[in-house]
Formats: C-alpha cells, structure tokens, sequence
C-alpha cells in the first residue's frame, strides 16, 4: 500500500474516532439530561396528585385528575385504574408492557382516542382503597431529539470520514513533496554529487531541523573530502623529497666500493626512512583521534605532573638552542581522564615547536592551569608569534607556514595536537603572547557522555 494511502486512511481513521468521541459524549450527556428532567416532572406531578389525594380522599383526586386533563398539556398521562387495572377515570389508553407495580417505570402506552403506543414515563401508586394512580408524561420530544441527534451523529461521522480522509490526502502529499526533496538530495548524494543541498522552507518545523542537521552533515563530509584530497596532495608533495633524498642515498650505497662511504650512505638512508615513518605514524595517529578511536586506553592521572615532567626532560634540548624553560606548578591537583601518553605527545610537540620557532626571545613558559569542570595548559614563547590570518594554515595537516622549508618537520606538529585535544573533547587555541605565541590546550577534565569515566 503506498505511504500517502496510508496516511490518508489514518488521518480519515483518527478524525472518526475524535469526531465520534464528541459527538457521543454529547449525545449522552444530552440523552442523561432530558431523561433526568423528565423523570423529575413526572415525580413531582405524582407527588402533587397523592397530596390531593390525601388531603381530599377520592372526590377531590378525580377532580384533579379530570383538570390536568383539561388544562394541562397533551404530553400529559393521568388515570385511575382500579384493583384489576381497568380504567375509571384519565385519558389512558392501555399500558402496552409494563405491568402494575409501585415506582417508576420507562413503557409504551397508548393515550385514549390513539391507536399508537409511544414511549412514556409514569409512575404507579397504589392507593388505599386498592386502587391505582398513574401519572406521568410522554417522551415525544425526548425521542424525536433523540432520533434526529442519532441522524446528525451518522451524517457528522460521514462528513468527518471524508474530511480526514481530504486532509490525509493532503498532509500525505505535504510530507511527501518534503520526503521526496530529501530523498532526491540522497539519491544526487549516491550519484558522488555532494553540491546538493536539502532546501528548507525557514519554518522551523521538523521537516526543516531535519534539512538543516543533513546539510550540516553535508557540509562536514564535503569539508572532510577537501582535506582529504588537500592530505593526499600534501603527503605526495612531503614525502617527494625524503623518499627522493632515501633512493639517491641507497643508489649511491649501491654503486660506491669505498667502505666508509658505503656505511656513511646507508646510515642516511636509515635516517630518511626514520623520518617517513615519523611521518606516516604522526598521520596515522591523527587519524585515529579524530575518529575517537582511542577512548578506550583513558585513565585518571594528574595533567600537572606530566607537563612538569615534560618541561624537565626539554630543558636539555632549550639550553641548546639558547632558550629557558620556566613551568608553573598549579597551587592545586590537576586531575583529568585522557589518554596520558597522547597527551604527552602534543605537549611535546607544542615546546618542541615553541623551541624551534620561539628560541630568538629566549624564553618559553608552561603553566597548567585547572578551573572547575575545565583544565588549560599553555605553552608560551617570545618568538616571532603567527599572524591571526594564518593560524587556520598553521592548525592544517602538512600546513607549512615556512614556505622555504628551511625549518625541518613535516607540518604535523600542532594538526597532531589539534587531533588529540579532539580526542578529549577539547580545543587548541593560538593566542598572542605580546610579543610571540601561546598555544593552548583546553580540556574538559573528563569527555562529554564518557560513562567510564563517571564510574571512576
């Protein structure tokens, strides 16, 4: 059965149910009424006819009965029948089912001059001198209600079935033109056509949140299929040159017959295949942490210690190049659940490359800093700093700010640190040191949705 069918039929199906809901409810309470008023005017013309009757024995009650005859309106029943049910005085024909007995009674009677029972309301009394009272009233109003009410109430859910099933049609073929925009962005997307996008009509309605979340999604594959072409070119073009530099030497090792330079050959050949697997194995480990892969080697340590380790184990490297490294030891704790040896590896990079590039101001500071739910560590030189405009180019895989390549690296320091604060749910930041550069590391003190963590 095709969707808008169906649609159309559960829309035609939900408005009969609502529209015979009320239409019920209303006849019941309606039918509840008229019978509750009715039963109470027929009670109160008893009560008035056995006061009479009390109070002015037989006379004065066969007086009253032949007035409401008289005077009172057609719906009107009033009779006495004696012992055996014959009539002695009133305008009642003949009770058609119910038989003598006290109270109140629902039945058809026939009125005297009629021929046709018709539902009535009466009650019986039987009186002290054996007798018996009968008065009540006919429900020719209640019952014509009632029959054109059950009229209405069949035309009503007629008009309601054909109405649901109009706007079933309709609302089918809203969401199926919404449907189908989607479903035709998917089918271009299938085709390797990622220009398209869903339209969206500024609503706000589920439709368009739907829209808007597959065009971010759009968005962000496109972006990721730019980088990757952008990191399949630059891997080309960076590993061009070692691998160039790695088959020149292992030639030459080839073709020399001098020992020593055969040794000194080979040595430069183990150090540009060093090198490339440098290369591929930092790639390799941004892959994996911005696919989230690493999560599961998480554990609780303490971030302030790690990085005074790290600032103690460079401070050989920083003598070197003519630089001091200063830490700062945070007043408190800093507790954070991550990946500690990755970790370790992006605060490397960032005072290896403060080191590299920042040597000239002669200083570099590391500080951690823990703020509530949130821990920072910062790494700061007085280098030369990166312009705001190319701090996007220096975050970029095989981004490469030095165009001369004079400086060695391949360009994936702070992409890699970029990748593991990815990892954490966190961010790096490049900020103006004024003068030179500070690179942040801001991490949440525990990933978002992490239920090991919670555990700990």
């Amino acid at each position: 059965m095709p969707t808008t069918l169906r649609i159309a039929l559960l829309a035609g199906l939900l408005a009969l149910i609502s529209n015979f809901a009320v239409i019920g409810f209303i006849y019941l309470r309606t039918h509840d009424e008229a019978v509750s008023e009715m039963r109470q005017q027929v009670v109160e013309q008893d009560k008035v006819l056995s006061d009479v009757y009390r109070s002015g024995g037989q006379p004065a009650l066969l007086d009253a009965v032949q007035d409401t005859i008289s005077y009172a309106d057609p719906q009107s029943i009033v009779a006495i029948l004696d012992a055996r049910g014959r009539e002695r005085s009133g305008n009642l024909g003949g009770l058609s089912e119910a038989r003598l007995g006290e109270g109140y009674h629902s039945t058809f009677v026939r009125l005297r001059g009629q021929t046709t029972p018709r539902r009535a309301a009466v009650v019986m009394r039987r009186l002290s001198d054996g007798q018996w009272l009968i008065s009540g009233r006919i429900a020719g109003e209640g019952l014509a209600f009632k029959q054109t009410l059950e009229s209405s109430l069949i035309v009503a859910l007629a008009l309601a079935m054909l109405l649901g099933l109009a706007c079933g049609v309709i609302l089918a073929n809203y969401v199926g033109s919404r449907v189908g925009s989607i479903v035709a962005v998917a089918r271009r997307i299938s085709r390797h056509d990622l220009t398209r996008r869903v339209p969206v009509s500024g609503g706000g309605d589920a439709f368009d949140r739907l829209g808007q979340q597959i065009n971010a999604m759009l968005d962000r594959i496109s972006g990721l299929m730019e980088e990757l072409r952008m990191l399949t070119d630059s891997l080309a073009h960076d590993l061009r040159s070692p691998v160039s530099r790695l088959r020149s030497a292992a030639h030459s090792a080839a073709e020399t017959n001098d020992p020593a330079e055969q040794e000194e050959l080979l040595g430069s050949v183990i150090r540009q295949a060093d090198a490339l697997m440098r290369i591929l194995t930092t790639v390799l480990e941004i892959s994996r942490s911005e696919a989230l892969t690493g999560r599961k080697q998480f554990t609780w340590f303490d971030l302030g210690e790690l990085a005074a380790e790290l600032s103690e184990m460079y401070e050989p490297l920083a003598e070197e190049a003519g630089v001091t490294v200063e830490y700062y030891r945070p007043d408190r704790r800093a507790p954070l659940y991550g990946h500690r040896q990755l970790l370790a590896q992006a605060i490397s990079n960032l005072i290896e490359n403060a080191v590299r590039y920042g040597s000239a101001g002669g200083e570099i500071q590391i500080e951690v800093k823990p703020d509530g739910n949130m821990t920072r560590i910062d790494v700061a030189d007085r280098g030369p700093g990166i312009p705001t405009e190319l701090r996007g180019e220096a975050l970029r895989r095989f981004g490469r700010l030095d165009s001369s390549r004079s400086k060695e690296g391949a360009g994936l320091g702070l992409a890699l640190a970029a990748a593991i604060a990815h990892l954490h749910d966190g961010e790096l930041v490049l900020e103006d040191n004024s003068p030179g550069l500070r690179i942040a590391l801001e991490l949440p003190l525990r990933p978002n949705g992490d239920e090991d963590s919670r555990a700990s």
